[in-house]
């Protein structure tokens, strides 16, 4: 005997079938070429879920399951109600259970966060705050929390920095509290003798107050942003750069000034190897683009040369070439001077831009002294000139330091000898007359009196480092640069470890960046970063120009305030126009 077992069927709009049948469903109508099965997404259907429609049979006393072919969930009613389906084998739907493979099924989209898009301006001041109050910098983290309030009140971590803010007052209180008062003791009364002297605390100190350095560096920086969102782009570079010298670690100040760069920042340079100053602008020996810049108020231009084009032609400016010039120095007369290194030879730019070569040879190099034209050098770097026109030259391929007499000889004055190799890159003459340079090679600045006599100013030969203190103990690491100001400071590019050093009465003390951390960042001191400093350079105002070498940048430094003056940091060309 055969007795089919028919589910009941429920009417449309059924509500939940038992918890038993949370995942079958009942057929309770076709339309068209959908099945429709009651309670819908009340039972937990969901589009896009697959099964079966399936029937039972009892044949024999044992119950069987027929099920056809499966189905998708194609929708489900806003009443949730009822869900339809792919219809599958209509045949004897009606009645039949719709059973759903969970297995199969996609899962539901879980809801997820969005992400923080990236260079998110938002994200970079939270992360800036958070990585300052992991340091123990509570006053810097608190000043970027409350930056970050300011400029996101609503921002979904809004209520996190809040929790911080108080954190970082809490701290700084505890930190400016002074020692605590002896506690008072108050003896037992006679009525608790038993009772032990019961101490009183003092009362907590008040939150610690702002300084009024960081609410002025701050209040600047918000001027700042308003600026440059009003299109004034000069005046908000001017107050930035304002609120960093109160303040180098505000980073609204520095966000805004990055931005700032980028929009109005036209040109660019590549390896810019050495500078020099004049009282109309800075001269760039602009190595990697094979030209002469200049740098002034109204922007940067090319003074020699053409990008991407290397040669030994002489000529006027637009026909001359060089082949990486690495040097660059002005004479009293305001010649400009250029150690053109591959073409092993040193030139000479008139004050119309014309160039000519006044000594060496393009494509011949050797260490030859002599008659100007005869003399031959190898892979110049480096060149000044003394207060009476003679010419010193960095002559690094031969470790040796060379100069040219005003009647145009050549000769060396100083020679690596025996086990004391040299490789002379920065010079500078004081104003007796003495010839300094950096020696990459063995990590030390040296000097050649004027009898010719050499010594070791500062470090110690085949010892790299970053060590403060007296010249004796003091290390460098590959120095490419040095320079004297008007009071006889000596300033080092410790090229190697992205700093700018000063040697004053013996001492040398770290002036600008941090020792093997390379970046670019405007700021005093410590907070300032370079990428490998060059060429370095003393104007009258007693300002520090730097040729930025792995910034692709001329950076000007200031009573210990770097800010970047031409290029944009990070960013290789060769193009003219706005700094």
């Amino acid at each position: 005997m055969i007795q089919r077992i028919v589910l009941a069927v429920l009417a449309a709009g059924a509500v939940l079938l038992p918890a038993a049948a949370a995942r079958a469903q009942h057929v309770v109508a076709i339309r068209g070429d959908s099945v429709v099965l009651s309670s819908g997404s009340d039972a937990g259907v969901r589009t896009g879920m697959t099964g079966k429609l399936c029937a039972q049979d009892t044949v024999g006393g044992q119950t069987l399951t027929k099920c056809s072919a499966g189905f998708v969930v194609t929708s489900v009613s806003e009443e949730k109600s009822i869900a339809r389906i792919t219809k599958g084998d209509a045949s004897g739907a009606k009645g039949a259970a719709a059973n759903f493979d969970e297995k199969l099924s996609p899962k539901p989209k879980e809801h997820k966060p969005p992400k923080q898009p990236k260079g998110d301006v938002a994200a970079d001041f939270l992360r800036d705050a958070d990585r300052t109050f992991r340091e123990g910098d509570y006053r810097g983290a608190l000043e970027r929390y409350q930056n970050f309030l300011h400029a996101y009140p609503d921002h979904e971590k809004a209520d996190f920095a809040a929790d911080r803010i108080d954190e970082c007052r809490a701290k700084l209180a505890l930190a400016a509290a002074p020692p605590p008062a002896p506690a008072v003791v108050v003896p037992a009364t006679t009525i608790a003798p038993a009772a032990a002297a019961v101490a009183v605390p003092p009362p907590p100190p008040p939150p610690a107050e702002i300084p009024a350095v960081i609410r002025q560096a701050d209040a600047l920086a918000a001027t700042a942003e308003q600026l440059f969102q009003g299109g004034q782009l000069r005046e908000s570079r001017a107050t930035a750069l304002e609120a960093l010298r109160i303040d180098s670690t505000n980073s609204r100040a520095r966000n805004t000034l990055r931005a700032v760069q980028v929009k109005s920042v036209q040109s660019r340079f590549n390896t810019p190897a050495d500078v020099a100053v004049t009282d109309a602008g800075c001269y760039v020996a602009d190595s990697g683009n094979n030209s002469i810049r200049m740098i002034t108020a109204d922007g940067s231009s090319t003074v020699a040369g053409a990008s991407g084009q290397h040669g030994s032609e002489s000529g006027s400016a637009t026909r001359a070439r060089f082949n990486a010039p690495e040097g660059v120095a002005v004479a009293p007369d305001g010649t400009l001077y250029v150690c053109d290194r591959y073409n092993s030879t040193i030139r000479k730019i008139a004050a119309d831009h014309t160039v000519t070569t006044i000594a060496g040879r393009a494509g011949l190099s050797g260490r030859a002294d002599g008659p100007a034209p005869s003399a031959r050098f190898d892979t110049p770097r480096r060149v000044a000139v003394a207060p009476d026109g003679t010419i010193y030259v960095a002559d690094t391929g031969n470790h040796a330091v060379r100069r040219i007499g005003p009647a145009g000889t050549v000769e060396t004055v100083a020679a690596s000898s025996g086990a004391d190799r040299m490789d002379p890159i920065g010079l500078a003459v004081d104003g007796d007359g003495n010839v300094l340079f950096a020696d990459a090679w063995t990590h030390v600045i040296r000097k050649i009196d004027r009898a010719g006599a050499l010594s070791i100013v500062a470090g110690l030969p085949g010892v790299s480092g970053s060590v403060d203190g007296p010249v004796g103990s003091a290390r460098f690491n590959a120095p490419e640069g040095v320079a004297i100001d008007a009071e006889g400071a000596i300033y080092v590019a410790d090229t190697a470890n992205h700093t700018i050093r000063k040697i004053v009465n013996g001492v040398v003390t770290t002036v600008a960046g941090r020792a093997g951390l390379a970046d670019a960042v405007d700021g005093s001191g410590s907070v300032a970063r370079l990428n490998r400093p060059s060429g370095i350079r003393c104007d009258s105002h007693g300002r520090l120009w730097i040729a930025d070498s792995g910034n692709h940048a001329i950076r000007l430094m200031t009573d210990g305030f770097v800010e970047t003056m031409a290029g944009l940091p990070g960013s290789v060309g060769s193009s003219d126009g706005t700094n």
